[in-house]
């Protein structure tokens, strides 16, 4: 009983850093990620996506399958025309359960448009991630707009 005590609790010491390096490589992932958009890279922010990555938009559309080369090229193309993304992400927490990844924060994002008045959206922000062969990859992101009080 006193090893299955000792084994127990040098798993929990052990187990302690992977989480926390864990929790870190996804925070990093989701930086990653909105710097690209920010920066007008597709490729940069398609490239931690399973291929069935699905989203809930924040435009209140239905439920979406993004993570192709069409789609991708077709964002790409309106970077391309001049669309700007300005991306201030705030509050960004982590919760690992195994291989898989809860992230949480919110975006205050402007979205620039040649001739157009610029947007300002404010969002929540919910990515589930799994890990597959050593490294983060989100499969869904769910997006809603954030009403602030006044």
């Amino acid at each position: 009983m006193k090893a299955l005590t000792t084994l127990w609790l040098l798993g929990m010491f052990l187990a302690t850093p992977a989480l926390a390096d864990d929790v870190e490589d996804v925070k990093a992932a989701e930086m990653a990620a909105r710097a690209a958009e920010a920066a007008g890279n597709t490729l940069g922010f398609f490239k931690n996506m399973v291929p069935e990555f699905s989203i809930f938009p924040p435009t209140a559309g239905l439920l979406a399958h993004t993570a192709t080369e069409e789609n991708r090229l077709r964002i790409q193309a309106g970077f391309d025309s001049g669309i700007k993304y300005d991306i201030q992400v705030r509050n960004l927490d982590v919760k690992i359960y195994g291989n898989t990844a809860v992230s949480t924060y919110y975006v205050v994002a402007t979205i620039h448009r040649p001739e157009v008045e610029s947007v300002r959206w404010n969002l929540r922000m919910t990515g589930v991630w799994v890990k597959q062969a050593g490294e983060w990859k989100i499969v869904h992101r769910h997006e809603s707009r954030l009403a602030l009080r006044q």
